[in-house]
């Protein structure tokens, strides 16, 4: 087996060719699945067994489900009406002597008093007033048990979540409205988590937890306002930054880009055949010199870490791709439509500023004339309002033989171009670290430092210039230093 395939088998998300395709849009297998439903574990299930999650996050853990095993006997001897009802929005509409029963259970403990003391800063915990009753009550309530409890059970797949999960499903094992055959599986729930096979058994009480709460259709807005509360009373911090920083190789210097350019002139000036209008040599060039100016300023003191980067290094493969296309097409009318299309463009450009009582600043309007005139009067020049050659960039990379380099750099660069809100994300927005937040977003003080784009657009480049001298031999000068 290759390495690319041992790596493909590690990888715990499906791949593009898993992914079916219906019209525009890429389906993931899981969302193929008709009728399905979408549950949160942290944004509805979380809260409603917050009890639980507290007890064996902040205490023994075995203290904790000794706790949990005395609920799930009461409800199998003496309430099996509870069933499915241990949660916070559940007990709070059992019958007053069940529901004073379990919370007695829960709070037997001296040590479970103390960790569910926070419960009473809700105003909107379900059943308050009972709850009070068999909680101390402190003037200084520990927070950070709170903060504790929720941040060991945000996972969903957590040790602790998956323990309060187990309580759930026991409820309703224990008092058969869950009837399961096999065996193994029913043992390894009984015994929980002394027996079996763990590494099944934790799948199936997630499994068993999500499927028994979507069937219970409980209606509370106990979550909700847990999580609004939660906001309004604790403060946003932000989550300490996971992003590693890369090193890459050093992909080139701005001496080394600088002697480049101007070899690149002079062999252009070597290759002129024509003092006339010559669409293929000078848009070969032309492209080629405009990537590597994109370049000098990539390699000025900040640039090629920035957002903007990206939108550069975007432009340097649009450059590659349409001079591959060009070049493997090798079509006069071709070269020649390029050339036309772009004129176009300076034309309408300047109608449209015509037309405006305020002029922007990022343009000048005699350039964009005087483009528009070079090659031909502008009311014989044609302004084509598609693209140049009726196709688009991914036909083109096709056509090229270059669709290995479109993958590689076009998506995620492309992001940063119509600022989609993953480029947004990454950059301007970070993780709030109070684990009562839920993970919502928050303002960075500054935009990230994004991955160097030097290296990766020096290898473009380097491409371009081998275009240049395999059309225009012999040129043999590349912008990286180690090639």
């Amino acid at each position: 087996m290759s390495k690319k395939n041992k790596t493909f088998k590690q990888k715990t998300y499906s791949g593009i060719q898993q992914h079916k395709v219906k019209g525009k849009t890429l389906i993931p297998p899981f969302a193929d699945y008709p009728n399905l439903k979408l549950t949160s574990w942290i944004d509805d299930r979380l809260p409603e067994l917050l009890w639980a999650c507290l007890l064996v996050s902040c205490g023994n853990r075995e203290t904790a489900l000794a706790t949990f095993q005395e609920v799930i006997n009461y409800v199998a001897k003496k309430a099996p009406e509870a069933s499915g009802k241990i949660t916070h929005t559940g007990l709070s509409q059992l019958d007053d002597q069940i529901q004073k029963d379990i919370l007695s259970i829960i709070t037997s403990r001296k040590e479970n008093k103390e960790i569910l003391q926070p419960l009473i800063l809700y105003e909107s915990l379900p059943a308050k007033q009972q709850w009070e009753q068999f909680l101390p009550s402190h003037a200084n309530i520990d927070i950070q048990l709170l903060i504790r409890g929720v941040a060991r059970s945000l996972g969903h797949q957590s040790q602790e979540a998956t323990d309060c999960r187990w309580l759930y499903v026991m409820t309703f094992l224990m008092t058969s409205k869950l009837r399961l055959h096999d065996k193994e599986e029913l043992e390894g729930l009984f015994y929980y988590p002394n027996f079996g096979d763990l590494r099944k058994i934790r799948p199936s009480i997630r499994s068993f937890e999500v499927a028994l709460s979507l069937g219970l259709k409980q209606k509370t807005d106990w979550p909700e306002k847990f999580w609004n509360e939660c906001l309004v009373n604790t403060p946003c911090y932000p989550l300490p930054s996971v992003h590693p920083q890369s090193h890459p190789n050093v992909g080139t210097s701005i001496f080394q880009v600088n002697e480049v350019y101007t070899a690149l002139r002079h062999h252009m000036s070597r290759t002129i055949e024509t003092t006339n209008i010559d669409p293929k040599h000078d848009t070969t060039f032309g492209i080629v010199l405009y990537s590597m100016a994109i370049l000098q300023e990539l390699l000025r003191v900040g640039n090629s870490t920035s957002i903007l980067a990206r939108t550069g290094l975007r432009t340097i493969l649009e450059s590659f791709v349409t001079l591959s296309y060009l070049l493997a097409k090798n079509d006069t009318s071709l070269w020649q439509t390029h050339r036309v299309h772009g004129a176009g463009q300076a034309k309408l450009a300047l109608i449209k500023l015509d037309e405006l009582d305020n002029n922007p600043s990022y343009v000048d309007k005699d350039t964009l004339q005087q483009l528009a005139n070079e090659d031909m009067w502008q009311e014989f020049l044609p302004v084509n309002l598609g693209h140049w050659d009726k196709t688009d960039l991914r036909k083109m990379s096709i056509d090229a033989g270059v669709k290995d380099e479109y993958d590689k750099f076009y998506s995620w660069t492309s992001s940063f171009c119509h600022a989609h809100w993953g480029s947004v994300r990454d950059t301007v927005l970070q993780t709030c670290g109070n684990p009562l937040h839920r993970l919502h977003r928050i303002s960075r003080d500054h935009p990230r430092m994004l991955p160097d784009v030097i290296p990766d657009a020096c290898y473009l480049i380097d491409k371009m210039l081998e275009l240049i001298s395999n059309a225009y031999p012999n040129f043999d000068h590349r912008v990286s230093v180690n090639s």
